[in-house]
């Protein structure tokens, strides 16, 4: 099992933002939180894997909240 902190979390919000132009509350940006973080990276069960499917979802999400988050 790999987690994630909310600082992970945030930035992967932001990525979806910046990137993708997609506003994703944190729950649907914890995939990609995941991958992107260092513990799965660092992970030798992952070494092999050339493939990731990551689901984003989840855009009910308070834009005044959201832009608040992603300030941090």
């Amino acid at each position: 099992m790999v987690t994630v902190e909310d600082r992970e979390i945030i930035e992967a919000m932001r990525l979806c933002y910046e990137i993708l132009k997609i506003a994703v509350e944190p729950s649907g940006a914890i995939g990609l939180a995941l991958v992107l973080s260092r513990s799965f990276q660092q992970n030798p069960s992952w070494n092999d894997c050339k493939n990731i499917a990551i689901i984003v979802s989840g855009g009910n999400v308070d834009l005044d909240v959201f832009w608040e988050t992603l300030r941090k």
